[in-house]
């Protein structure tokens, strides 16, 4: 049976760079970094650091959120970014979670997100774009051997049918989180056939025998966990399509950091996001139950089955994020998706 692509997505901090380099070297398609500047360092400066350590392996930025900078500052560092990369470079655009969250705003539209996309194509093929403050029109001034190939695909994060279905109207490709319900299927339907999917996920390979709450997987996947219940603090319409037993954890889980931060909760929240566990709120929700409920964590034989099951419901990439001891987590992950050792 046919698998996805394995890629691997990391927060951007410090190591990044080197592990960035270990996962071309363990055969990883594509190296995803976040774009959330509240919590993470700067991805171009990431990814920059990364590709004077790399050759082969594919740079991606996930997501770029609308107004967190100008597209033409985007732009610029996109082009930075293909001068050093040239071919390797990938885009995902969003409406934006954490980058926006924290900041204590909302998702921003879909006619935003499709200006944005718009806008980013239209300054990397030499045209004129629209700049968002003012609505003049703008036009990139070339510098002369600063750029590589600047044909970059550009990827839609999607969720809902109306980002589905933008994203199978103006993506080169769609992206989304591992969890939904009712199957990827559903949402990959919702995208259509022809727009490739990567699902990002955040996981580990267990031992046979380990419980999944054991003190290793928890470091590694509980932090996926906790982002799934800040998500229904954020946005209660999660919960719609949940069963009846996570809700009222959830909904406990969101009456206990209400209490605890009266006041900017938005930024208390997403401390550690995907990282690690800070709030003793998440800690309680990290269980067996729920690492297996929204994480991508099994034995190396049960992941190569996800994996298959994924490609089969039209999913074209699986980008995983390794938590606790990274680069330890990033040979097993390579051991049981890429490798099969």
């Amino acid at each position: 049976m046919s698998t996805p692509a394995i890629s691997a997505f990391f927060a951007p901090v410090v190591n990044t760079p080197e592990h960035i380099r270990l996962a071309e070297e363990l055969g990883f398609d594509t190296a995803w970094v976040y774009d959330s500047p509240l919590l993470y360092s700067d991805p171009f400066i990431t990814l920059a650091r990364a590709a004077e350590r790399t050759e082969r392996i594919r740079l991606g930025v996930g997501l770029i959120v609308p107004g967190l900078r100008t597209p033409v500052a985007t732009a610029a560092a996109v082009r930075t970014l293909t001068g050093l990369a040239s071919g390797r470079v990938t885009v995902a655009v969003g409406a934006g979670f954490t980058g926006r969250f924290t900041l204590g705003l909302g998702p921003v539209s879909l006619g935003r997100l499709q200006d944005e996309v718009s806008a980013l194509r239209a300054l990397l093929a030499g045209e004129s774009a629209l700049h968002p403050e003012g609505g003049h029109e703008v036009l990139p001034i070339p510098v002369p051997g600063a750029e590589g190939d600047l044909r970059v695909p550009f990827y839609v994060s999607c969720r809902g049918t109306k980002t589905q279905a933008l994203a199978g109207r103006i993506g080169d490709g769609a992206m989304t989180g591992i969890f939904y319900p009712g199957g990827l299927g559903v949402l990959k339907a919702g995208i259509g056939a022809d727009i490739p999917l990567c699902v990002h996920a955040v996981g580990s390979v267990a031992d046979d025998g380990e419980p999944l709450d054991s003190p290793r997987l928890v470091a590694a996947a509980g932090p996926v966990v906790a982002v799934a219940f800040h998500a229904f603090a954020e946005q209660p319409w999660r919960l719609e399509n949940v069963d009846a037993e996570l809700r009222e954890q959830a909904e406990g889980y969101v009456a206990s950091v209400s209490a605890d931060f009266p006041e900017r909760r938005y930024q208390q929240l997403h401390r550690g996001h995907l990282v690690e566990i800070v709030l003793p709120q998440d800690r309680e929700v990290a269980t067996a139950a729920n690492i297996a409920r929204f994480s991508f964590t099994g034995t190396a034989a049960a992941l190569r089955e996800r994996a298959q099951d994924l490609a089969a419901d039209g999913v074209a990439e699986l980008a995983v994020q390794p938590g606790g001891d990274i680069p330890a987590e990033l040979r097993r992950l390579a051991g049981a998706l890429i490798h099969e050792v």
